[in-house]
């Protein structure tokens, strides 16, 4: 095969034999199957604009031998990918290396920058080994992992490393990777707004599907006998009282709401008649616990999914470890787009019947 070798643009590890590699129908750049399905598109748009293909541009083999003088020495060119960048570059634009003869000390005169040459080595070194944090798949840092800064890439957790536990976020990691910090070191969460919102679509999108199906039937189930309670029980008893109390015409304060009931209805009445308002309160008790319980649960179980894929490939290579951590984790939009779509049919389908 002509990429083995080569390097796959995403995760950065050389085309073996046995793997599964893609191409670009458009440009012919060459992916791992699970890397391909991860970006969802080739991330080379650029060649598609102007026609152009990646084994021209990209390949290895196509670039310049460094140590001939009359290769391009345009620092605008990066060294590792090829791109062409704009001429205030300090890092490319398409895989964030710094640009060859770039320096941060652009405006400084050349004995300051021959100074503080060992401070940008430094700086280098430190970008290069620093722990993904930005969500978006455009921030991958040659091929590997999304810029973060502030968090080493080899920090355990729990038995697996910051590095890790990134590539199986995938996206958001911005929000995730410093609350799993403080879970392990402090035993202490945040509250997980989306989940509190979505409860059980959020699960099934970042794939913990046991739990997100089983919270939807739980929140569903509420919502569907709250309707049955509302329509066919207390219903009944509500507008027994409005009627009671004038209503159009007069509008009965909360007092004399509760002293026609209490005068008037049985224990069992009351009840039935506080029944949606319990299911509502219910509801929202679910909603909070989801939203408090949801950033650990997730931690807990990328942990351990991670722990499962680095036993199950021990001996396997690093690379493809790094692929199935990458594969296993992430996100699925559509499942959670779908949940959300029934559950809406479903709820509407119900106002219609007891209406």
């Amino acid at each position: 095969m002509e990429f083995i070798g080569k390097k796959c643009p995403v995760c950065s590890a050389d085309f073996l034999k046995e793997d599964d590699i893609v191409v670009c129908p458009k440009c012919g750049a060459p992916y791992h199957r699970e890397c391909y399905k991860v970006k969802g598109k080739c991330i080379f748009p650029s060649l598609h604009r102007e026609g152009k293909s990646w084994k021209t541009v990209y390949c290895n083999d196509n670039k310049p031998d460094e140590n001939d003088e009359t290769k391009n020495t345009d620092d605008t060119v990066c060294k590792y990918c090829g791109h062409k960048n704009s001429k205030d570059s300090i890092v490319c634009e398409n895989c964030g290396e710094f640009l060859t003869g770039q320096s941060v000390f652009t405006h400084q005169s050349d004995d300051q920058s021959d100074e503080n040459s060992d401070e940008l080595e430094k700086i280098r070194e430190q970008i290069k080994n620093v722990t993904p944090v930005m969500g978006s798949a455009d921030f991958y840092s040659n091929g590997n992992t999304p810029f973060t800064f502030g968090y080493d890439l080899n920090e355990d957790h729990d038995g697996v490393t910051a590095g890790e536990l990134s590539d199986y976020v995938g996206s958001n990691v911005l929000y995730y990777i410093p609350i799993f910090s403080r879970i392990k070191n402090f035993n202490s969460s945040r509250f997980n707004f989306a989940a509190f919102l979505f409860n059980g679509a959020w699960y099934i999108y970042r794939k913990q599907y046991l739990k997100g199906i089983l919270i939807s039937l739980l929140m569903l189930s509420i919502s569907v006998f709250q309707r049955i309670a509302t329509m066919l029980w207390a219903g009944g008893l509500w507008e027994k009282a409005n009627t009671a109390l004038g209503v159009p015409e007069h509008s009965p304060s909360y007092q004399e709401y509760f002293r026609w009931i209490s005068e008037n209805c049985s224990n069992q009445e009351m009840l039935i008649m506080a029944l949606p308002y319990i299911l509502s309160l219910v509801s929202f008790i679910l909603m909070i616990f989801c939203g408090i319980t949801a950033n650990k649960g997730y931690y807990k179980k990328a942990v351990k999914t991670i722990k499962s894929i680095k036993n199950n490939l021990v001996d396997d290579q690093p690379e493809k470890i790094k692929r199935t951590i990458i594969r296993k984790g992430g996100v699925h939009p559509g499942a959670a787009f779908t949940l959300l779509t029934c559950e809406t049919i479903i709820s509407v389908a119900i106002m219609f019947f007891f209406s």
